[in-house]
């Protein structure tokens, strides 16, 4: 689940970027921005942050069980970004 939403993360981050030659929505275009981000980005994101929360759930959940520490550092690792963005953007929706 941390490799699904590190990758999801990645891919939605990737074709967010590149939308403008992937899919000919120009970034200062509101409807087809509005459409692109409510039917790709949004769910994306959303999965990737819920599979990123489950993961570090798991994760402590699991703390004493599991005995190889760099797994649980990989997967908390993999996980936090997910995490990181919405906060940067949630923080950045409040403040502006």
């Amino acid at each position: 689940m941390a490799f699904a939403s590190f990758g999801i993360l990645i891919f939605a981050l990737f074709v967010n970027e590149f939308r403008e030659p992937l899919f000919r929505i120009k970034k200062g275009y509101a409807p087809h921005n509005f459409g692109f981000n409510f039917m790709f980005f949004l769910p994306s994101m959303l999965m990737a942050i819920a599979l990123g929360f489950t993961v570090i759930g798991r994760t402590i959940k699991h703390w004493k069980t599991w005995t190889d520490v760099n797994k649980k550092l990989i997967l908390i690792g993999l996980s936090i970004p997910a995490i990181g963005i919405w906060t940067f953007m949630i923080v950045k929706i409040f403040i502006n």
